[in-house]
């Protein structure tokens, strides 16, 4: 992989996942705990969801922690995947740097 891209370009992408990387999984423990939260909520206590810029209550509870839950799984699912590009971006960065020095 290194012998066809610079190695600038992979330190560019590196970057690039790595923030990626922790900003999705950032999002995804404030889901994590949104839903902890929701779980825990007394029976007829209101919840309320943000909508653009506007608290709307919420009426159907099951409906909103399926709908957490789901993007939750879809965040960590990418987090993952994102998070397996930047190993093989480190592997190809490492290999780089081997060549350089052996050159």
């Amino acid at each position: 992989m290194s012998d066809k891209i610079p190695i600038e370009q992979i330190v560019q992408e590196l970057q690039i996942v790595s923030q990626q990387v922790v900003s999705l999984q950032t999002q995804v423990r404030e889901l994590e705990t949104t839903i902890q939260h929701l779980s825990s909520q007394i029976e007829g206590n209101s919840v309320y969801q943000q909508v653009g810029p506007l608290l709307v209550e919420v009426e159907d509870l099951d409906a909103l922690n399926k709908s957490l839950s789901e993007t939750c799984t879809q965040l960590s699912d990418h987090a993952e995947k994102l998070s397996n590009r930047e190993n093989e971006l480190r592997s190809a960065y490492e290999n780089a740097v081997k060549q350089f020095e052996s050159a």
